[in-house]
């Protein structure tokens, strides 16, 4: 039987240091962290098979240690010695391999895992160089003004801080791709890679900086611009008042005329200074927008204008003095002038007057009908505007009078001409004005209405249809083109008075009552869908015009026509732009940009059409430029307004849908919160608790909601007009009155407060047993400290203390326990869950040295079969206590109010690669 026992043990122990022998020849070839990232991540996979393979060892130490006891129950001691020998031996060896696979799987995991966080921060870092490099290739955008160029220096200086403030999270990359490289020595992180990231870093960071420098560069040009228009501007307002104080003067005309031709002379020499600025203008277009180009341009030309009408008015105040100069013959000349002037203005104001009353007594004996007015205020209109147009002769008559009063003879007869004709022409203007008003007045109210604007429209259109179907005389082709456009003007004007119509539906029936307002609507849809079957015909007859015109009409005709039609475009864009009340008049509003852009782009095929008759001249091509230039900028003029309609319009959408969504909320919400009321008048969450607090928790989220709805209100302000930022601002101020029933005031509140005092009540709770965890904590502390002394102790002399040592494990296990469900049910912070982690390794640690040291002297004590038993079953035991445990934990984790508990190696690793430490062994 000995002989038995001992091969059995021989073989046992074979097999068990075979088993050591093949691990340790495993991890020396896989204890390595050097190569690339896939071979490290094999050898990790490697090494977490060896170490999960222990179990199966230590299996086989256990039936070593088996078969070692049936020997050392024998009774030789030579064969007990023997035995003794190699139980020790092995038992080195298996510490040994033990530990030796504990640090080859935690090197190799950490450099994976440091590897693996130095790839999320170097992905960052090319992502974030990857934005930079778009935006340092996209061209610089354009500015309209110093102030916006400033602007964009204040953004782009901002941008090269920041670039700046990245060199540290560089340079810290830098040192990590070192650290891994010394490692691995894998190439993706050798210094010719870490060269290659400083490189590009760099680049960027010089592209920014070069970029900064031509923004500082073009806003500093921009400004010397101004400075220098400001001076001029200011020169000219001096030279001006100088030259109105000399003819001011009494002095003699000599002595004027000498100091006209001095300021004559220094007013000529500033023309190199305006030359200078016309040149800056030409230095500043590259690096300006259309509007601010055109801005300054306009600038310089005012200045040039005003520079002229300066030099004119010295040229105009020479020649004054100079005919001062001259002879009675002047004078006689200029006097027989005058008297012609006045006799002719007598016999226009007297034929004006007769007109005045020919038109006022016609208008007593005939009806008073529509075309009746239209013609009266015709005439009236005439007649005002030649009255207005003679107003330069009345001002001349005044000039020449007073140049008369210059010289020495007397001219008091012409003054009182001159008085007598200008009481006259005051009167029949005043009288003409009188009549214009009140039938101005008359007309405006008739016309008014739409529709009757909309029949004289569709009666015209359908005249002048008619009129172009067979037409080939080249005279009235080009009348009916204007008419055609004229008819096209007013049909967008029509439009516009058709949309704001379509949008007062309560105005037309405050006027009009409800059925007549029917069927005016009626007859106003109507009307907009003939008016858009006309105007598309209008523009198919316009364009088959516009192709005879191409074909028969020489380029300086068509480039005028084609021209008046892009001014057409212009004044139809102004008439529509605008902020608009609500969504519909947005819409309307929208639409009427697209019919613009539409036309707009049908005009495209005309400007190419002319192309064809630019001829070798020079001139015409560069009208021919200058034309398609207006017409881009005008369409793309258009296109922005189209764009900025449609997010108008969708913004606008967007707020009404979430205000009308919180305000469904709100209704719902508080009869949820009324069912909380009981009929007695008293508020009570009894037994409803769970209810209330999922009430309760959805404010948070839809004050973010009604925060976020509250910009989205501001932001529809800034682009609706005053009318409609009224009924915006009352609905807000009536969500923000119903918001009100969460707030201390609402009989609702009473149902919150009595939540929150339950949670408060909860929280102190949690406080005493949060205090009370931390000293269980520091009291388990203490006493393991002490245990491990004692543990070492025992292990150094190899006494038997084993009955101390298991009373109190079972203490230590219950106050862990006790320490883990504290943790779980105060929901600790990672930190302390960090700490709680360390505290779980040293029991184990405690525990596995125990088992040692048990395990000694329970060979030595020669323990029964039910003490191995019970010894084997312990850790089946408290592994079906752990899963109970999960199985428990699992419902508070879903809910998110536990922690993970789990001793990971991996996460260990990343806590301490975020906090800087050596690696575990």
């Amino acid at each position: 039987m000995t002989q038995q026992e001992q091969q059995e043990f021989t073989d046992n122990l074979e097999a068990a240091l075979s088993w050591m022998r093949a691990i340790q020849e495993r991890l020396k070839a896989n204890d390595n962290t050097q190569g690339p990232r896939d071979v490290l991540e094999a050898r990790l996979r490697e090494t977490e098979e060896i170490r999960q393979s222990e179990d199966e060892g230590r299996v086989k130490m256990d039936r070593v240690l088996v078969a070692a006891e049936n020997l050392l129950q024998g009774g030789d001691e030579q064969l007990k010695s023997r035995t003794h020998t190699q139980l020790k031996d092995l038992k080195s060896l298996w510490d040994e391999t033990c530990t030796y696979i504990t640090h080859c799987h935690s090197r190799i995991e950490w450099v994976w895992l440091h590897w693996t966080e130095y790839l999320k921060a170097y992905e960052d870092f090319e992502l974030w160089l990857a934005k930079q490099r778009r935006s340092l290739d996209v061209d610089l955008e354009l500015q309209l003004g110093v102030k916006e160029k400033l602007w964009q220096v204040d953004q782009q200086r901002v941008a090269v801080s920041d670039i700046h403030g990245q060199a540290v999270l560089l340079e810290r990359l830098l040192d990590e791709a070192a650290a891994l490289h010394s490692r691995t020595q894998d190439p993706s992180v050798n210094p010719q890679a870490q060269e290659g990231l400083q490189e590009a870093y760099q680049d960027v960071r010089d592209r920014a900086e070069e970029r900064l420098s031509l923004l500082q560069r073009i806003s500093e040009e921009h400004q010397m611009y101004q400075d220098c228009v400001q001076r001029f501007q200011s020169w000219l307002l001096s030279k001006t008042k100088e030259l109105t104080e000399l003819m001011e003067t009494n002095d003699t005309a000599e002595n004027k005329l000498k100091a006209i031709q001095a300021l004559d002379d220094s007013v000529a020499c500033e023309e190199k200074t305006l030359q200078h600025i016309e040149g800056m203008v030409e230095s500043l277009r590259p690096y300006t927008s259309p509007g601010g180009v055109e801005v300054v341009v306009e600038e310089a030309e005012e200045l040039r204008l005003g520079w002229q009408r300066l030099r004119q008015g010295l040229c105009e105040a020479d020649e004054g003095l100079h005919s001062s100069l001259d002879s009675h013959s002047q004078y006689t000349a200029r006097c027989q002038r005058l008297g012609e002037d006045i006799g002719r203005l007598r016999d226009l104001l007297k034929g004006l007057d007769q007109e005045l009353e020919e038109t006022q007594e016609s208008r007593e004996h005939t009806d008073h009908t529509e075309e009746q007015m239209v013609g009266e205020w015709r005439t009236y209109t005439d007649v005002r505007n030649t009255l207005a147009g003679e107003e330069s002769q009345v001002e001349l008559l005044k000039a020449q009078l007073k140049e008369l009063f210059r010289f020495s003879e007397d001219s008091r007869h012409l003054s009182n001409d001159v008085l007598a004709v200008i009481k006259e022409h005051q009167s029949v203007k005043c009288r003409a004005t009188r009549l214009c008003s009140e039938s101005e007045s008359g007309l405006r109210n008739i016309l008014q209405d739409p529709l009757l604007v909309y029949a004289q429209w569709r009666h015209m259109v359908s005249q002048v249809l008619e009129a172009s179907a067979e037409v080939t005389d080249f005279s009235h082709v080009a009348m009916l083109v204007q008419n055609i456009e004229c008819l096209l003007k007013e049909s967008a004007q029509l439009q516009e008075r058709f949309s704001l119509l379509q949008v007062k539906g309560t105005l037309l029936d405050s006027v009009f009552g409800p059925e007549r307002s029917d069927g005016l609507q009626s007859e106003l849809n109507t009307a907009i869908r003939n008016r858009e079957l006309l105007h598309a015909q209008l523009q198919q007859r316009k364009s088959r015009l516009q192709g005879f015109i191409s074909r028969t009409k020489d380029f300086g005709d068509t480039y005028e026509l084609i021209r008046s039609k892009l001014d057409s475009f212009r004044d139809r864009l102004m008439a529509a732009d605008g902020l608009q009340p609500d969504i519909l008049a947005k819409k309307s509003q929208s639409d009427q940009f697209g019919v613009i852009l539409k036309d707009i782009e049908e005009c495209e095929a005309q400007i190419m059409a002319l192309e064809t008759l630019v001829s070798s001249s020079q001139t015409n091509r560069i009208q021919f430029d200058k034309l398609q230039d207006e017409w881009k900028q005008l369409h793309t003029a258009v296109k922005t307004k189209v764009h900025q309609s449609e997010e108008s319009i969708e913004e606008h959408e967007s707020f009404h849908e979430s205000f009308l969504n919180i305000k469904k909320w709100l209704m719902i919400m508080k009869q949820k919160l009324m069912a909380f009321h009981s009929p007695s008048g008293e508020w009570s969450i009894e037994g409803r608790r769970l209810e209330a607090e999922r009430a309760l928790g959805e404010f948070p989220e839809k004050e973010l909601q009604l925060q976020q709805v509250d910009v989205q209100s501001q932001e529809v302000l800034k682009k609706t007009s005053a009318e409609g930022q009224v009924h915006i601002l009352r609905d807000m101020k009536c969500l923000k009155d119903s918001w009100s029933l969460k707030t201390k005031r609402s009989p609702v509140a009473r149902c919150f407060k009595l939540i929150l005092l339950s949670w408060q009540q909860q929280h102190l709770l949690h406080k005493n047993f949060q205090g009370h965890s931390e000293s269980r904590r520091k009291e388990f502390e203490a006493w393991l400290f002490k245990q491990n002394e004692l543990l070492s102790d025992i292990l150094s002399s190899k006494e038997a203390a084993n009955d101390a040592l298991r009373a109190g494990v079972s203490w230590g296990q219950e106050q862990f326990q006790l320490l883990l469900q504290g943790s779980q049910d105060s929901g600790t912070g990672p930190r302390e869950d960090v700490g709680l982690e360390e505290l779980r390794y040293r029991w184990m640690l405690y525990k596995s040295k125990l088992k040692d040291v048990t395990g000694v002297g329970a060979r030595t004590r020669k323990p029964g079969l039910l003490q191995r038993v019970c010894r084997l079953a312990l850790p089946l035991w408290l592994l079906f206590l752990a899963l109970l445990l999960l199985a428990f934990l699992l419902p508070l984790m879903d809910e998110g109010n536990s922690c993970s508990l789990s001793n990971n190696f991996a996460r260990s690793f990343n806590i301490m690669l975020r906090y800087e430490g050596p690696p575990p062994t």
